[in-house]
């Protein structure tokens, strides 16, 4: 049976994932703080097979190097997000104003449909581009993790490049719309839900959303469109739900 460990780190409160069966795991998203992770690997004795980010920002991966290299494990990721990952550091600087480590070396890709054993447990990998053309979420018995596609009564942002409205609310709405309504939602940002519930009132691509005014490309990238300077974006996207 899947035991499910939440770490919230790094300056973005990014969700690092530790998806445990029995006794090895998945690490998903570890975007800062290695050591931290680390020790609370030893701390439930488990013995992690991959490592997987849900897409290559740099507040989901920034913690890989350091335990790729201490664990000797693969890092994975979707093809279709292996540029953006390659040109983290210039990135960051034009768009956040501070530097980062070079990007981890991706050991393995993954596809849609694909299946991960953990342990006695599975995961289904769902492409589901939008905030990221390589976005995946991870989808087990009972639960999916939605990276930044999907939040509590939010969505991910797509005014980054490689981010698009359009096909991120096709995501939302054909495939993690899909699962079932009781499905919980792990996000990597904030507080858990669940489909249902989004389907409802998520105030962007819930039924909510439909009763007041369909959203568009130009009304949600007003509301979420980057702002200037790291200090006032992280107030401004937690204020809004615009997560990155």
């Amino acid at each position: 049976m899947i035991k499910l460990h939440t770490l919230v780190v790094g300056r973005l409160q990014t969700n690092c994932y530790i998806l445990q069966s029995d006794l090895t795991a998945l690490i998903i998203d570890p975007g800062d703080e290695p050591e931290r992770i680390l020790r609370f690997l030893d701390d439930i004795a488990v013995k992690p097979s991959q490592i997987i980010a849900t897409h290559t920002h740099f507040d989901h991966v920034l913690g890989v190097g350091a335990i790729r290299s201490a664990l000797k494990i693969p890092f994975l990721i979707h093809r279709d997000d292996l540029s953006m990952l390659e040109s983290m550091q210039s990135r960051v600087r034009e768009f956040m104003g501070f530097s980062v480590p070079p990007p981890p070396k991706v050991d393995q890709f993954l596809a849609d449909g694909q299946s991960i054993t953990i342990g006695q447990d599975r995961v289904r990998v769902i492409h589901t581009p939008g905030h990221s053309p390589g976005s995946i979420s991870l989808a087990g018995r009972g639960y999916v993790l939605t990276g930044d596609a999907l939040f509590n009564q939010s969505i991910g942002r797509t005014d980054l490049p490689g981010g698009d409205l359009d096909t991120l609310v096709r995501s939302i709405t054909h495939r993690l719309f899909s699962l079932d309504d009781d499905t919980i939602v792990y996000p990597g940002h904030g507080p858990e839900t669940s489909i249902g519930d989004e389907k409802l009132a998520n105030p962007f691509v819930g039924q909510v959303s439909k009763r007041t005014s369909e959203p568009t490309s130009a009304s949600l990238k007003g509301k979420c469109s980057m702002k200037k300077g790291f200090a006032n974006w992280t107030r401004f996207s937690m204020r809004h739900g615009c997560l990155s």
